[in-house]
This record gives C-alpha cells, structure tokens and sequence, in this order.
C-alpha cells in the first residue's frame, strides 16, 4: 500500500487496539512506550503522531519536526532504560506529509515468543548511599 493511501485509510479510522493517534507537539508522548508494548506483546499495529485527541474528536495537527521526532524516536527505541527491545526497522517509521503538515506513522510489529514480553521500563529512584566515615 503506498503511503498517501495507508494515510488516508488512517484518516477515516478511529482508535482501536491496533491503531493509536498521538500529538506530540510537545515532543515525544510518553504514553508512546505503553501503546508500543501493548502493541508489540498482542497482534501489532500503528501509531500516528500528529494527531490530538480533543472532545469534538481527532484533531490532524501534524508534529513540529518531523525528523528531530524521528531521531529522539530511534534513540529512545535503543535505549534499554527506556523500553525493553526495539522491533522495528527503518520502513516502520515513516513520515507522511498532508496539507503542509507532517506526521510520524509507526508500524509496530508483534514481537516474536522469544522477544515477549516487549516492557516498558519503570522510572527508578535514586537513592544517595551514605558515606561511611
């Protein structure tokens, strides 16, 4: 499917456990990480980033920057601090544009038996160890 086609098909659905809408106009969402394992620990999916969830429905707002999303994207993918195992290849991180707008689309693939559970890793607190004198 070439990609204005699978955009458009994006724009006419609605969220469901296979496809999930992220602004990020602030940056990467955190809520990224969860949608990805879930993902990737059941039967795949997308996730657009771009796109604003408001009570009057989707919002299309496209991100600011789509390649210095990308580039935190894949940073943050092989970072281990921050997820568990990075499944994805080059031609599952595209960037669409519509109207002027640019949009990160992300294909998650299910994670092999082998590679599940896909977790995203939890926060840890540092604590200062005490100096023994």
């Amino acid at each position: 499917m070439r990609q204005l086609d699978l955009f458009s098909a994006l724009q006419s659905s609605t969220e469901g456990i296979d496809t999930e809408f992220k602004s990020a106009r602030g940056g990467m969402p955190g809520s990224f990480w969860e949608s990805y394992s879930a993902m990737a620990n059941t039967q795949g999916g997308t996730i657009v980033l771009g796109v604003a969830e408001k009570s009057t429905g989707l919002v299309w707002e496209g991100v600011p920057d789509a390649a210095q999303l990308r580039t935190v994207l894949w940073g943050q993918l092989n970072d281990r601090h921050k997820v568990s195992t990075n499944l994805l290849r080059d031609d599952d991180v595209r960037t669409v544009e519509d109207e002027g707008r640019q949009f990160v689309v992300v294909s998650v693939p299910r994670a092999s038996r082998l590679q599940r559970p896909v977790a995203v890793a939890r926060a840890r607190t540092i604590r200062e160890e005490p100096l023994v004198a």
